[in-house]
């Protein structure tokens, strides 16, 4: 019995080492096919590698490219003000809420300044001394003519008016820092801080009986938002085309959507990010665009001649990406280029490459070890 046992045994090791041999034979493959060192790769003569690397010969070639890019919502230039004070003062009464719509020239909220009094008080008195200046000097002209008043003394008079409305323009232009109108102000009275522009308050900090002084932020803003600006940063070589007046739309979310038109193409590139800003005009009535948001900037299909091969035939490198190109029969050297995608599964060569060099466009991956 033993003995069988051990036949068995013996007929079962047998057939397993007859088993490996088979399986390592029939797992043997051909050699790569190939030679690589640092000049690039050489194929072997014969191989039948060569038969799976897809040539190509790069030309420019023209493509209808959408440019699809994320942007972001501000206000308008000129549509926003920040309502501060050049002085000191306490906040006596307000005549807005936040959300309320206001008018250009509209009162906004009362400040009471030691500084708004005295330019009040200051103009006055230089007005009254103007005002005085001027009708003695229209008195003294009368005599003047007749020979009654002195050269010299007419001299002094005229003088004396000029200096007048001097000091009484001088005062003039400091309440004017006040935003008000100096036909209308009244000592004593406190100042009536009015909106600048036309539109909503988007932001009140105000508090009653605070003191506000002008090294602090601005406890007001206004803004009219039926009109705002979308930036998008778009690449130099993706600008190309663009111009103003140009109708672009803008994606807010999946269901939401709308048309703007581009105000400005800038022309100078930002050297952090490399783009250049393309600034939108977009109505907002329906307040769908808010100052903050990112949207998307989808702008209209425009035809382009650009040097472009197939996404196949760039592979990312240690440092670089890179092509294959032929400098030689059967001998392909790495050569490292910049690109961008394109749509249709090519890139746009920004660098690296020209046209009428022979490229493997497909099948390169055969040659990675």
């Amino acid at each position: 019995m033993k003995n069988k046992i051990f036949a068995l045994v013996l007929l079962a090791s047998a057939l397993m080492g007859c088993g490996t041999r088979q399986g390592a034979e029939s797992a043997t493959v051909p050699g790569p096919g190939f030679s690589s060192d640092e000049n690039g790769v050489s194929i072997t003569p014969g191989s039948p590698l060569s038969a799976k690397l897809k040539l190509a010969v790069t030309a420019p070639q023209t493509i209808d490219i959408q440019l699809k890019t994320t942007a972001s919502v501000d206000f308008k230039s000129g549509s926003v003000a920040e309502i501060g004070l050049p002085f000191g003062g306490r906040v006596v009464r307000a005549f807005v809420r936040l959300g309320d719509p206001v008018r250009r020239g509209q009162a906004l909220f009362e400040v009471n300044s030691s500084d708004y009094m005295e330019a009040v008080k200051t103009y006055q008195e230089s007005k009254s001394a103007a005002d005085l200046a001027a009708a003695n000097r229209q008195r003294k002209e009368t005599l003047h003519r007749s020979g009654m008043l002195s050269d010299r003394e007419w001299e002094e008079v005229c003088a004396e008016a000029r200096n007048a409305e001097n000091a009484c323009e001088l005062a003039r232009r400091s309440l004017a820092l006040f935003n008000v109108d100096p036909a209308s102000v009244q000592v004593g009275e406190p100042l009536r801080v009015v909106s600048p522009i036309s539109g909503r308050v988007v932001r009140n900090d105000l508090v009653i009986g605070a003191f506000l002084s002008e090294e602090e932020e601005s406890p007001m803003t206004v803004a009219d938002l039926s009109r705002v600006w979308v930036t998008a940063n778009v690449k130099a070589s993706q600008a190309t085309g663009l111009a103003p007046g140009q109708t672009v739309t803008v994606e807010i979310d999946a269901e939401h959507q709308v048309e703007g038109q581009i105000f400005y193409v800038g022309e100078i590139l930002d050297e952090r990010t490399r783009t250049l800003p393309v600034v939108i005009e977009c109505e907002n009535g329906q307040k769908l665009l808010k100052p903050g948001m990112f949207v998307t900037a989808v702008f209209a299909r425009q035809a382009v001649q650009v040097l472009a091969v197939p996404a196949s035939a760039v592979f990312q490198g240690r440092d670089a990406k890179f092509v294959y190109v032929q400098d030689a029969p059967g001998h392909f050297k790495r050569v490292p280029v910049q690109v961008e995608s394109l749509e249709q599964g090519l890139q746009r060569v920004l660098s690296g490459l020209s046209a009428g060099e022979t490229i493997i466009a497909d099948g390169g991956i055969y040659l990675s070890k």
